[in-house]
């Protein structure tokens, strides 16, 4: 399990994606544990994402950023999402955020237990501008062009699990899109972010 934890690993530092190996739906979670365990030894903690299929990955310190977003791996998608600052499970503040997955194999088509393995597919989290409930809905622009409108059903308290602490991508709303090296992003609604693919 250790090699194949080491394998996702050094992909990640090297921004580099490899075949997908061998994996049983068993290994999975053990290799997924271990490579999480390796990311926030180097990186630390910095949240958590949850995706539509309800698993669970880790966001290191490193993968989180407040300004213009740098993609790390050939392939990224985009979500909208609300984000949660939380503090040993409780919401201290919410914003509009950006959820930007990457995996670091060389297809996403695969099944889910590669998913598991692979820290969920967590890559970039962009904090975007503090706003409050009710939310409201929103439209997402990528070079101006609409790509998706849609709103939160969930409530980030009942998303936020009671050991969690740092920002917490709650789960997304719009998307996911494709997404490359310099496109502009514009999220309008209650509050409007911009946010320049690097």
């Amino acid at each position: 399990m250790s090699e194949k934890a080491n394998l996702l690993f050094r992909a990640y530092l090297n921004r580099e994606e490899i075949e997908p190996f061998e994996l049983t739906e068993e290994e999975a979670k053990e290799v997924g544990q271990k490579f999480v365990n390796l990311l926030v030894e180097r990186e630390g903690l910095g949240g958590y994402k949850i995706t539509k299929s309800g698993l669970w990955g880790v966001l290191t310190k490193d993968m989180i950023t407040f300004s213009d977003v740098e993609l790390w791996f050939k392939t990224h998608k985009l979500e909208v999402e609300i984000i949660a600052l939380a503090k040993n499970g409780k919401v201290v503040k919410t914003f509009i955020g950006l959820e930007i997955p990457a995996t670091r194999f060389k297809t996403w088509d695969l099944p889910k237990h590669y998913m598991i393995a692979d820290d969920a597919f967590a890559g970039r989290l962009y904090v975007g501008r503090e706003i409050e409930p009710p939310f409201g809905s929103f439209k997402l622009f990528i070079n101006d062009e609409l790509v998706g409108e849609g709103a939160p059903t969930y409530n980030p308290s009942n998303v936020v699990k009671p050991d969690q602490s740092g920002y917490v991508a709650c789960g997304a709303f719009i998307g996911p899109v494709k997404i490359s090296r310099g496109d502009l992003v514009r999220v309008e609604g209650k509050k409007t972010i911009h946010v320049k693919i690097k």
